[in-house]
């Protein structure tokens, strides 16, 4: 016999997708099904892994971090049961070089709630001690709403808060662009207060940062699909949905693939796809309504730029390190982020050569280093050759006894469409997770979750929609047997 359940399709296989999928798909016995469609080959969306030939292993596109504030992702890793390949450094500690080769390390207790937000900033020889003061100022201006500073961009909110020009070039403006995507002057200061309230300014005292220690697609991809396909979601891969039909404020249909696919009276769509993918989607004649448009000015993607980098010999370089007033962001060693050790390496230097209060033992040797460029739209086009040299440069900065001829291979990943731009205003762009269609449902960077557009952003945003259509359907269901007890006298 014919399936005749309800059908909940959920357009793309990212974070957000999957999220949903999951939500949707929980419980024995559900009287719907539920079909994920991905255009690419696998789940996971830019959260994503590639084989690398140079090495044959399994490398990610670029280097995510993870918070403990991230609450709905580490859920999510528990139900795919990989929550246990994240590590986080505790206490939270970075490396950060500024433009004169000064290297300073940041290091903040976790288990003394404030306290230990207030002795790491203190402490931090990176910046003067006017400007450490005036860090700790942000926590007391940081507004109930976030809301209330939407319409000035991060930078302004800072300035107008106390803040030196010393703390936003040489802290504030690298943690701003690494969280958004966006320089500080061009992101709703909004965004800037969700993400320190999460963080640094928690009611608990600050979060700390992890990582993952395997491939993307181990942690989040490869394990979605078990999960999903364990549950009975159809998962289809490769299928991309090109055209919606609508009638009389509803989804009747939808092109998937090669076929036209008609959609019944309780079935529901929820798109999880970028902004920019979002608008392709609808038919010329729903251009002018009001949430479209306000998708499309949410359309202009901000790049990511990783430069992978293998070396002959390890090289000597912290886990993390950030570099402040600098065009490359951060350098990662990714072999001991993963694992991978090797014989230990005693940098060549001498501590008269860097401002430098952590210890020696914490430069890991590494062949495989990774560097990225957040917001990279200014450096996007330079061609590789150019970009694996600045890429270069700014690893010698960390260990300048490495010979540039120990660079064995590089690869240049360009994410042109990593991010949303998310300017001052956008709190009144972004949708809620339902649409201006009674069974379409919107989830991914686009939706109003009042964070940039964040892995934890993402599950959220598909976590929401999937609950707002189970709130849904529980009604629907509730109103069908008041009707039957109440017409037909069943109980």
């Amino acid at each position: 016999m014919p399936d005749t359940r309800p059908v909940l399709y959920i357009v793309g296989g990212g974070l957000a997708g999957i999220s949903a999928a999951e939500v949707l798909s929980r419980g024995e016995g559900r009287p719907r099904r539920v079909v994920l469609l991905e255009a690419r080959p696998r789940l996971g969306g830019r959260t994503s892994s590639y084989r690398e030939n140079h090495d044959g292993q399994m490398h990610d596109t670029g280097q995510h971090l993870f918070m403990d504030a991230y609450t709905s992702t580490r859920s999510l890793l528990r139900t795919l049961g990989t929550e246990a390949c994240l590590a986080f450094l505790d206490p939270l500690s970075l490396y950060m070089m500024d433009r004169n080769e000064k290297l300073s390390f940041l290091e903040l207790p976790l288990h003394n709630g404030r306290l230990g937000l207030l002795s790491g900033i203190l402490m931090f020889p990176g910046l003067s001690v006017l400007s450490r003061l005036s860090m700790l100022k942000i926590g007391r201006a940081l507004p109930k709403r976030e809301s209330s500073v939407d319409h000035m961009d991060a930078r302004t909110f800072l300035r107008n808060n106390g803040q030196t020009a010393e703390a936003i070039e040489k802290f504030w403006e690298l943690l701003i662009v690494s969280a958004t995507n966006l320089p500080s002057d061009q992101v709703s200061a909004s965004l800037l207060v969700s993400v320190l309230k999460e963080s640094l300014f928690s009611a608990g005292g600050p979060k700390t940062l992890g990582y993952n220690t395997v491939p993307l697609a181990e942690l989040i991809g490869n394990p979605a699909l078990e999960v999903l396909t364990g549950r009975g979601v159809e998962v289809r891969c490769q299928t991309s949905v090109s055209q919606f039909c609508i009638r009389q404020g509803r989804l009747t249909g939808m092109r998937v693939g090669k076929d036209a696919v008609t959609l019944g009276p309780e079935d529901h769509v929820v798109v999880a796809v970028p902004p920019w993918s979002f608008e392709a989607l609808f038919p010329s004649t729903e251009m002018n309504d009001p949430l479209i448009q306000n998708i499309v000015r949410l359309s202009r993607p901000s790049p990511i730029l990783s430069v992978h980098l293998w070396f002959k010999d390890p090289v000597p370089v912290p886990m993390i390190t950030g570099f402040s007033e600098s065009e490359m962001h951060w350098v990662f060693n990714r072999d001991f982020m993963m694992g991978r050790a090797f014989p230990a390496v005693h940098p060549d230097r001498q501590l008269a050569d860097f401002s430098y209060s952590g210890p020696l033992g914490d430069f890991y040797p590494g062949k495989m280093l990774s560097v990225v460029v957040s917001g990279a739209s200014g450096c996007l086009d330079a061609n590789d050759e150019e970009l694996i040299g600045r890429a270069l440069k700014t690893v010698l900065r960390l260990s300048p006894g490495t010979p540039a001829g120990n660079l064995s291979f590089a690869r240049v990943i360009r994410e042109r469409f990593a991010t949303p731009i998310f300017p001052p205003g956008q709190g009144m762009w972004r949708p809620p997770a339902h649409s201006f269609l009674d069974n379409l449902w919107i989830a991914g960077d686009m939706q109003d979750t009042g964070l940039p557009a964040t892995m934890e952003g993402a599950v959220r945003s598909g976590v929401q929609a999937a609950v707002e259509i189970e709130r849904r359907l529980e009604r629907r269901s509730g109103d069908d047997r008041k009707y039957l007890v109440e017409k037909k006298g069943m109980p």
